[in-house]
């Protein structure tokens, strides 16, 4: 069989692990033969983890994200990629990382690049526990917040939460995230000492505001 044919049996449900064995010995210098054999939940996962050295980055993002692949490839194909991206030029990992799944941005959490920041951030497949991770790491993170305020992430509620309770959070991000927090959270921002004067002045404009459309408000 040429190349093609076999990738279309490959996506047979029936295939068993003796054939996916032979396809291995008859096609092992076929990139994509072997990408898809790599990515079988029959294929004999030592032959598999041979093959993921082999692989391209973006095929490697692919393998990680494959459900049906099997886990312990799949998690082998993710410490290859993360190896793999600390050597990859600026454009190449902007554009993996609008494909990586939230396995692999969980695993960018300490990413410090402006423009990957905010690749991340706005990717499809970035998740609030890829946020809160951000916010939560240990370090500098006045360049994720500038990231994170060019995003819609500050009105999800539990970051807006999260950036409150966070002592280091820039002014500019506290006064955004004024609209998306509940009230008891406004309530213990204003009250804290340490809260800068223009965020408190922005937390007592917008309960005012709120109480003056018949919502309820109070402030310590």
């Amino acid at each position: 069989m040429d190349g093609l044919s076999v990738i279309k049996r490959l996506q047979s449900s029936a295939i068993g692990q003796e054939e996916l064995e032979e396809i291995f010995r008859s096609h092992r210098n076929e990139y994509r033969v072997l990408l898809h054999l790599a990515s079988h939940p029959k294929f004999p996962q030592a032959l598999a983890l041979g093959i993921i050295s082999k692989l391209f980055a973006p095929d490697l993002v692919r393998l990680v994200k494959n459900v049906k692949a099997n886990p312990f490839v799949r998690k082998k194909a993710e410490l290859e990629f993360m190896q793999r991206y600390k050597r990859l030029a600026l454009g190449e990992k902007i554009a993996l990382l609008k494909m990586a799944p939230n396995v692999l941005l969980l695993a960018l959490s300490e990413e410090s690049h402006p423009q990957l920041l905010q690749a991340i951030l706005l990717s499809p497949s970035c998740s609030e526990e890829v946020v809160l991770r951000f916010v939560n790491r240990n370090g500098e993170r006045g360049t994720f917040y500038q990231a994170l305020s060019e995003t819609p992430w500050p009105r999800n509620p539990a970051v807006a939460e999260a950036v409150a309770h966070d002592p280091e959070a820039p002014i500019r991000i506290l006064l955004q995230i004024i609209p998306f927090l509940g009230l008891n959270g406004l309530q213990k921002m204003f009250g804290d000492e340490n809260t800068h004067p223009a965020v408190r002045e922005r937390i007592r404009a917008f309960l005012d505001g709120r109480g003056s459309r018949g919502g309820s408000q109070s402030l310590p």
